[in-house]
């Protein structure tokens, strides 16, 4: 109480550290829990794909759906298997529950096996049969709801799509948050008769999971799969792809080098790493500042402590006493903490995308957490006073030049240094963070995705009513142009292998879409040589026209893109031949993180064009989408309408290293409060034991500006070492993050200096304000100081 300012510093410090240390240790232990509270969860893995194209390889999270029965049945170890197979690769399915019309993005069909791997408890039905016939469905207890509210959807029909009638067989426990699989419905694998009846080892489409026994080796497992795959591909130059098992439990956070996951669910090992980092920085923060704080305050109890000894004080006691005062101020530090972080919870979550409930902080394991913190920062904090002052004698401790002989101000410096050091560091990772985003989002993709929709089509009943469609749409004022796709840029598209022109035995991995000739008007593609597909294909012509993109050229062996036109294809379609008709300039199809690859639209008719693409204008978007969807209802009455703009689809793809940018910048900004709030109270010290000096000097003519650099000139030295250590560690850092990133921004030296001045300028702002006060005091009072 007789010290309350340095007391609320210490509180406020310590509280705000523990608050964000424990938000971001929330976060990294939610991403960590992922797939392990399934009972078998260390027995089963997934089967991956490596597929290797002219000498470059690839990780898929999808197998052909023969890999998982003939692994079952020829290797001892696979005790069941399960397939699953999101619909038709990711698009919408349009399910009417009798009147009621729903868009489902998360329909899967998989293998009545399901249940035997994994952990999903149903509410109603009996799993050992509920998906064992064709045509059968089990949907979560939400969606239940959903559809059918109080009544029993045991028994009911619904429709997807044109396609199936499927009967409800089931209703499952709603899928817990950290379940890889986030299916809102199951259809029964044999539905989909391609699919369950034709088992083939080309058409890598299918999420494969194998449960192994108890004891098996993963190693021997992976050699097994391998023998199997050559005798069942004998021919070398076929067999383009290789099998192996990756671990339920590392599925969510080292999956990000692996393509063509069903699962929306995806972590990131290195947010996780960065974010723990960060969290325990925060905490280094807080600790150093009220060590920092502790040891000044403590200086001035040289007296004090003399005194207590004179009079029969023993070590022990003074030790205890200095512990209980610190674990009491640890201990209110904590209950603020949790305060700020039930507090700051809701704000959280939206930066994160996550749903944490106070019920996550008060668990077995954050209690044990919140205890080794306690213990740990009330042992550090309370070493200087507790075993140091108390080990001098009595009269040592009587004279006020202790002070000068001891290491604490040494001690006090170097802490300032790590605590600004680690601030710095926090706010050059931010600024490149930032960088690189804004790079991404304002660089060239080689086509416009501005003012374009993707609207989804699978739900019309035939062709005549996409048809009518695409025509009441072009009859609306603002729309500019339509194409129907197989897919939307940066989704989907089928993949394909090409053979080179000038080495046929060479190939390379390409990916197709099936479009109409108005596609390269709607995405603003650049033509290099040739023109754009046929905008009427007539059913007589057997060739397949293509438009590819510069890379396709390069690897086919073509110096020029003229030199391409006119030239075939006989490997790409089935052996039916396909023509070049036209080449763009190269455009980014997938994120940043991937070189641009092949790429080839083409008019096969080998896939469906589940998609229009619809480009807009939008000086009146409200009107114009009331006007889409009036007109889709219109004319395709058995359907939802279901779109979504592609410049906003785009932002996506970059969503957890905005999440990571986000939640470093607002971390960041509260380690360095926290930072200047230590820096704040050391002035205040200085300036408190400088009182007589400062006295004297003005006495003898010393301005306030010329006091005010006195005091400053000690801590700013301190900053500019932190500036000098924090940079290249930070540059190291962030140096390795870009690595993740096929085009990326440079690391340039203002950045260095930008921050460099911020700190300075923020330690500035927080000395000075110490200093002038200081320094505004009358004279006469700072000399009657005791």
């Amino acid at each position: 109480m007789k010290s309350k300012l340095f007391t609320a510093l210490n509180l406020l410090g310590l509280a705000l550290g523990l608050a964000v240390s424990l938000l971001l240790m929330l976060y990294v232990k939610d991403e960590l829990s992922f797939d392990k509270y399934h009972s078998k969860a260390h027995n089963i893995y997934r089967v991956g794909v490596t597929a290797t194209f002219d000498g470059k390889s690839q990780n898929w999270a999808n197998a052909p759906n023969v890999v998982g029965p003939t692994m079952k049945n020829e290797i001892p170890e696979v005790v069941q298997q399960t397939r699953i197979l999101l619909n038709d690769y990711g698009q919408t399915a349009f399910v009417n529950s009798g009147e009621k019309k729903f868009a489902e993005k998360k329909l899967y069909w998989v293998d009545g096996t399901i249940f035997e791997i994994f952990d999903i408890k149903l509410l109603q039905g009996n799993p050992k049969v509920a998906l064992q016939d064709p045509n059968k469905v089990v949907l979560s207890q939400a969606t239940a709801q959903k559809y059918f509210g109080k009544d029993n959807p045991i028994g009911k029909v619904l429709k997807v799509g044109s396609k199936y009638s499927l009967e409800v067989t089931g209703v499952y426990e709603d899928l817990p948050h950290n379940f890889t699989l986030d299916a809102e419905l199951m259809g029964s694998f044999n539905s989909v008769e391609w699919a369950s009846k034709n088992l083939v080892w080309s058409n890598s489409s299918f999420e494969t999971y194998l449960l192994l026994t108890p004891n098996a080796n993963q190693q021997k497992v992976d050699k097994q799969m391998a023998t199997i795959l050559e005798k069942n591909i004998p021919n070398k130059e076929d067999r383009w792809f290789s099998l192996w098992l990756q671990p339920l439990v590392d599925i969510h956070l080292n999956s990000a080098d692996i393509v063509n996951s069903n699962t929306t669910r995806i972590g990131d090992a290195k947010q996780v790493k960065i974010l723990l980092i960060l969290a325990l920085v925060v905490m280094v923060i807080a600790c150093i500042n009220y060590m920092n704080l502790a040891t000044a305050r403590s200086q001035k109890r040289f007296k004090e402590v003399g005194i207590n000894k004179t009079i029969g004080a023993t070590n022990r006691q003074l030790i205890g006493r200095f512990y209980t005062e610190t674990a009491l101020t640890v201990f209110l530090a904590l209950l603020l903490g949790l305060s700020f972080l039930i507090l700051a919870l809701p704000f959280f979550n939206q930066v994160t995308d996550k749903n944490l409930s106070v019920a996550h902080v008060f668990t077995p394991e954050v209690s044990f957490g919140l205890l080794l913190i306690f213990t740990f920062v009330t042992f550090i904090s309370g070493l200087y006073p507790a075993f140091y002052l108390s080990s001098f004698a009595p009269k040592n401790l009587l004279q006020t030049v202790i002070t000068k002989k001891t290491g604490a101000g040494f001690f006090r410096q170097s802490l300032v240094i790590v605590q600004f050091g680690a601030s710095i560091i926090l706010i050059i990772c931010t600024f490149i963070f930032f960088q690189q985003l804004k790079f991404i989002q304002n660089k060239k993709l080689g086509y416009n995705p501005e003012q374009v929709l993707a609207v989804m089509t699978s739900g019309a009943e035939n062709k005549e009513q996409i048809d009518g469609l695409i025509n009441n749409f072009k009859a609306l004022s603002n729309v500019v142009e339509t194409s129907r796709v197989q897919a939307y840029l940066g989704f989907g598209g089928s993949g394909r292998s090409m053979s080179k022109a000038d080495n046929p035995k060479e190939s390379f991995f390409v990916r197709t879409n099936r479009v109409t000739g108005d596609f390269a008007r709607v995405l603003d593609l650049k033509f290099l040589a040739g023109k754009t597909l046929p905008l009427i294909k007539s059913e007589k012509d057997t060739t397949v026209q293509m438009v590819v993109n510069e890379t396709t050229i390069k690897l086919l062996g073509y110096k020029t893109p003229q030199e391409a036109i006119g030239k075939f294809s006989d490997d790409l379609f089935w052996n039916r031949k396909a023509e070049i008709v036209g080449v763009v300039r190269d455009f980014h199809y997938e994120s940043f993180h991937q070189p641009i690859g092949s790429y080839v639209f083409h008019n096969n008719d080998t896939e469906s064009r589940p998609y229009l693409l619809v480009k807009v204008n939008t000086s009146n978007l409200a009107q114009t989408m009331n006007q889409l969807e009036a007109t889709f209802k219109k004319s395709v009455p058995s359907s939802a309408f279901e779109y979504l703009f592609l410049d906003q689809f785009l932002g996506t793809l970059y969503r957890a290293e905005t999440q990571t940018a986000n939640v470093v910048l607002v971390f960041s900004g509260l380690a360095i409060l926290i930072a200047c709030l230590g820096l704040f109270g050391l002035a205040a010290y200085t300036a408190e034991q400088r009182t007589k000096e400062i006295g004297i000097r003005k006495v003898l003519g010393a301005s306030v500006a010329g006091i005010t650099t006195l005091i400053s000139k000690d801590f700013l030295k301190l900053i500019l070492i932190s500036v000098l250590i924090a940079s290249p560690i930070a540059w190291y850092f962030m140096s390795q993050w870009l690595k993740d990133f096929a085009y990326q921004v440079t690391i340039e030296w203002w950045v260095f200096a930008v921050t460099g001045f911020i700190a300075v300028l923020v330690a500035l702002l927080t000395v000075s304000s110490q200093a002038i006060k200081a320094a505004l005091v009358n004279p006469v009072k700072s000399l009657k100081t005791e």
